[in-house]
């Protein structure tokens, strides 16, 4: 039996503004769209279950472009230092963690940013050990390209002041002593360190991270997650199991280091789960330094950031994306990275049915636009950082390479394909937020930053809809409320055309529906 959801707008995203009141599902796809009128007389005699939307406004389910699904999980299961607004408060947001921790268990704190303290810090790992020498405490920073760690972890970790890891940093104090902090591949030595995580683990993890997905409006995602968790079959076997369940699609990137375990398996496809690129880091984060700029950074003129993989290794990892038919994802931030990205993919041109994924791309300059026309690619960008990467964005790359930071209307106006994520746990999962920020380029300071970059509402939503599904090959399935498409759909507490700009930061999830089936409804005022 069909359902007739009536009483309500549904924005199609067929085209901007684009409305019916109406729409007819059946067997968890989109059959009819139009009126009450029309629908109930093309149904005629036939039965069906009618569901009065009450004046609901709804839309098509959000699609994220880049994220850590089984990575949010934990996170919110995690010790949040997001909030923490100096270095001591993050030291003792830890206590309480310690104080349960159980003999020999890891300790883990997700999120801090000292770009948003009040006052400079000087890291020290004694700060941890004082906590405890015992337990090993890892903190996270928001970006994850950055771990602050005491001894203990060292200590598992093998890490010494005479240790050097190819694509990553560690700390070192004044005294030549290692000062706990780690950058970059250097982190991947304290993954691995610790224990694995066992099924119970991950699929509580992605049981966890798919709720809060759906509380946000969100019924499919492009994640990374194969390469960090132990054994790769292991985490895609658990990905299969929650997905066997939970109504809900993931597209896997596949991290190089992981990708010969997972070849057997590229086979493995279904409604809900598929296979993406080849995914490499190039280059760090803006907020680490390790961002590989073509030029030093204006705060720093002793480094211009951190090569992780290298050119040789990329034509590598190149090389083998053709060889088996899979587009290549890159983690590149600064403009030099984006080069270099660039320059790997025109030499071995894309021969899969998916674009490359140029994830980030958040520094570019007019070359490089014009450079990524000729690319069959889709630019993977997350608008919700520059929420909170400015002002202090401004102090790392100067005025002058600042102009072209978080560019989106440009992009859009020379042709090139976009989507919008999150990247959570690096940043909030909250859709509305990346939208708000698209619209407005408003910070949390309340100050716009390059300001013509902005785009329309409908743009906006384009990123999470339809542009988001298309990059991943699921244009006519999933993205727009159409006929023949998935009935994903999800109410929304704001009409997002009608009301100001400055509002659309506060619109909520209210209800998801994923193929006809209610994952999530909560009461609105």
């Amino acid at each position: 039996m069909g359902k007739l959801w009536i009483n309500a707008t549904f924005y199609t995203m067929q085209a901007e503004g684009h409305s019916v009141d109406a729409i007819y599902t059946e067997k968890g796809k989109i059959v009819k769209l139009g009126s009450k009128e029309e629908l109930e007389s093309w149904l005629g005699n036939q039965i069906y279950e009618v569901i009065d939307c009450a004046g609901g406004i709804i839309l098509p389910g959000f699609i994220d472009s880049h994220m850590h699904l089984i990575g949010h999980g934990e996170s919110l299961k995690r010790v949040d230092l997001a909030q923490c607004n100096s270095y001591d408060e993050m030291i003792s947001s830890m206590t309480d963690a310690v104080n349960q921790a159980k003999e020999n268990e890891w300790i883990i704190g997700e999120g801090w940013d000292e770009n948003q303290w009040k006052n400079t810090a000087r890291f020290h790992k004694k700060d941890l050990d004082d906590l405890s020498s015992a337990n090993p405490i890892v903190l996270k920073r928001a970006c994850r390209h950055v771990y602050f760690v005491n001894s203990k972890v060292l200590e598992k970790a093998r890490i010494t002041e005479k240790t050097t890891i190819e694509g990553g940093q560690i700390g070192i104090d004044k005294n030549g002593k290692l000062n706990g902090l780690l950058y970059d591949e250097a982190v991947n030595a304290v993954l691995k360190a610790m224990p694995s995580p066992n099924e119970i683990y991950l699929t509580s993890a992605l049981e966890t991270a798919i709720k809060d997905c759906w509380n946000h409006g969100i019924v499919g995602v492009v994640t990374e997650d194969l390469g960090y968790y132990g054994n790769a079959i292991n985490v895609l076997k658990s990905f299969e199991k929650i997905l066997n369940k939970m109504p809900f699609f993931a597209n896997l990137l596949i991290h190089h280091t992981v990708f010969e375990e997972i070849v057997p398996y590229l086979s493995n496809r279904s409604e809900r789960l598929s296979f993406g690129g080849i995914k490499a880091f190039i280059d760090g984060s803006f907020g680490g330094r390790t961002a590989l700029l073509s030029c030093p950074y204006q705060d720093n003129q002793s480094t211009n950031g951190l090569q992780v993989t290298s050119v040789q290794k990329l034509e590598e990892i190149t090389k083998k994306a053709r060889e088996y038919k899979v587009p290549v994802a890159f983690h590149m931030i600064g403009d030099l990275a984006v080069q270099q990205g660039i320059d790997v993919i025109q030499k071995y041109r894309n021969n899969s049915n998916l674009p490359d994924r140029l994830i980030h791309c958040e520094l570019l300059n007019p070359t490089l636009v014009q450079k990524m026309k000729g690319l069959f690619a889709v630019i993977d960008i997350q608008s919700s950082f520059l929420y909170n990467d400015y002002p202090w964005l401004i102090e790392r790359v100067g005025e002058e390479r600042n102009q072209y930071a978080f560019l989106i209307r440009t992009l859009l106006k020379e042709g090139l394909q976009l989507a919008n994520g999150s990247d959570t746990p690096i940043d909030s999962i909250n859709p509305w937020l990346g939208m708000y920020t698209s619209i407005t380029r408003k910070a949390k300071n309340g100050i716009p930053y390059n300001k013509e970059e902005g785009i329309s509402i409908y743009e906006a939503l384009q990123l999470y809809t339809t542009s988001s599904a298309a990059s991943i090959g699921l244009e006519g399935i999933k993205g727009q409320l159409k006929e023949g498409y998935d009935a994903d759909f999800q109410f929304v507490s704001h009409d997002p055309y009608l009301i100001d700009t400055e509002e659309v930061i506060n619109i909520k999830c209210i209800k998801t529906i994923i193929q006809e089936e209610i994952v999530f409804e909560k009461e609105w005022d």
